[in-house]
């Protein structure tokens, strides 16, 4: 059975300076003996298929500052599951789009300098003590989406990828209880990769979440 440390979407270098401590106190809080983040651990606002501010940086300058945060992470957690998510999967995606083939894109563990990271491919499910976790981008969306999913797949799901979804759902039948998790998020609202949320009411809601031996889920907020 394990303790897991589920970090939410950090989307390097939008991540907020102060999210890495609040990630190891909640883990030395919780007695955590292991690490899943639940993906988009970069942004890659550079290269994304979208309008661009031109007061965005390149991609290499974006590179540079996004490893500098990546490397925060690391040394905190050298070793953590990644479910790759929709961002850190743009140059892969950008290669498709132009005709290169994936064989010649190198990997995010390469691209991040994160070894012993182990890296899941894009809409992987991976499974721990009965608990599915993914970044979010496959299956169910909208409200409630983790509940959603946990339902389709009667296991206890856990993800991230709707920075504005933060909570645990518990739904039981005449047999088991299974949860549904969303984990928030670690990024700076006021990050210039993120001025396109300004328009919007709700914000992200930032924080982590934890899983004890596959049958409690918990939400941590941050206090911004």
């Amino acid at each position: 059975m394990a303790r897991v440390l589920v970090i939410g979407d950090t989307h390097a270098p939008a991540m907020r300076d102060d999210y890495p401590d609040f990630l190891s106190d909640t883990y030395k809080a919780w007695n955590c003996d292991t690490v899943v983040h639940i993906g988009d651990v970069v942004d890659w606002g550079a290269i994304n298929y979208h309008e661009k501010d031109p007061s965005s940086p390149s991609p290499i300058e974006e590179y540079k500052e996004s490893q500098k945060q990546v490397s925060i992470l690391y040394k905190l957690f050298p070793k953590a599951v990644v479910m790759t998510g929709n961002h850190d999967s743009l140059p892969k995606r950008k290669a498709t789009t132009i005709g290169i083939p994936a064989e010649l894109i190198r990997s995010n563990s390469d691209i991040w300098n994160t070894p012993k990271w182990n890296w899941k491919p894009r809409y992987s499910i991976h499974e721990i003590d009965n608990v599915l976790y993914a970044h979010g981008d496959r299956g169910k969306g909208g409200q409630g989406a983790a509940l959603k999913n946990a339902k389709e797949h009667f296991k206890s799901w856990v993800q991230g990828h709707l920075h504005g979804q933060a909570s645990v759902t518990y739904f039981a039948n005449n047999d088991s209880i299974i949860f549904g998790m969303s984990v928030g998020c670690g990024i700076d609202v006021d990050s210039a990769a993120m001025n396109y949320g300004k328009k919007f009411n709700q914000k992200p809601l930032v924080g982590c979440g934890v899983v004890i031996d596959g049958k409690y889920g918990i939400f941590e907020p941050m206090t911004l």
